[in-house]
């Protein structure tokens, strides 16, 4: 069986590439037993290391399992090629106020997600700009207790939620108070096609956030993670604001993994 060097690239959720730290990391090394569970020593973390993911905007796909398959393998013209992973919070500028995070992983349009993993969970601790002072306001969210992102083991059935408070935390330069609210389900497994290679068993997880101020509207996003046994993410959607299905056909955001391909 192949032998895998595994990377945490699952909690990243936008194109922006975090630079990697030097000197080149060594890799774990982790052989999965294709089992269709996850748990904690399936999902190594290596810091420093990148995985490569055709990435695009405004794609239709099908998450339901067809001859229980998933065909995410179609190459688009106007896919462009993003490196993810993992690196180490010590570097950050926030690294005093998140010290209970063991790295950072990239969250898209300017912002780090600070994540620390144990034998439970993989747990988010908070988010903040990549900058300190970035022109569009400075974003710094430190959780009072860490969001449960997934739980191991990683079985298929597994539902969950938790809400956390929100409490004089900055979001783009301006003070906020309201909840997040997280829920999540690992909704079935299947065979993956993405482009060149096929994963299986791949277990989907499906993640709905909803930010809720103490006045104002709500705003809610969801997601959806194809993982795999020492691998991590395989392939991940994201869906518009306020989607109100599960199974989203339309996703805002979209990437596979890309096999052989550098950015």
């Amino acid at each position: 069986m192949r032998r895998f060097a595994p990377i945490l690239a699952l909690a990243a959720c936008g194109t922006n590439e975090t630079p990697q730290p030097e000197p080149v990391p060594t890799l774990p090394q982790c052989v999965p037993n294709r089992d269709g569970v996850i748990d904690a020593s399936e999902l190594p973390i290596a810091v420093g290391a990148t995985l490569t993911y055709y990435a695009g905007t405004n794609r239709s796909l099908t998450q339901t399992l067809a001859g229980g398959r998933w065909d995410l393998s179609e190459e688009r013209p106007d896919d462009t090629v993003v490196a993810l992973g993992p690196v180490a919070l010590r570097d950050q500028w926030y690294a005093g106020i998140c010290a209970s995070g063991q790295f950072v992983v990239d969250a898209g349009n300017g912002l780090d997600g600070v994540y620390h993993q144990d034998a439970q969970a993989l747990w988010l601790d908070g988010t903040a700009s990549r900058e300190e002072a970035p022109a569009g306001g400075k974003t710094l969210i430190v959780y009072p207790e860490p969001l449960a992102v997934l739980r191991f083991p990683i079985t298929v059935g597994d539902m969950f939620a938790q809400t956390v408070a929100l409490t004089d935390v900055t979001i783009n330069g301006l003070p906020f108070n309201g909840t997040d609210e997280l829920d999540v389900h690992v909704a079935d497994s299947g065979h993956l096609e993405v482009p060149y290679v096929d994963f299986s068993p791949t277990l989907r997880v499906q993640t709905h956030v909803t930010r809720r101020p103490t006045s104002g509207g709500m705003t809610g996003r969801r997601q959806t993670l194809w993982m795999f046994e020492c691998f991590g993410e395989v392939a991940r959607a994201e869906s518009n604001p306020d989607e109100t299905n599960a199974d989203f056909t339309n996703a805002a955001y979209l990437r596979r993994f890309a096999l052989g391909v550098t950015p």
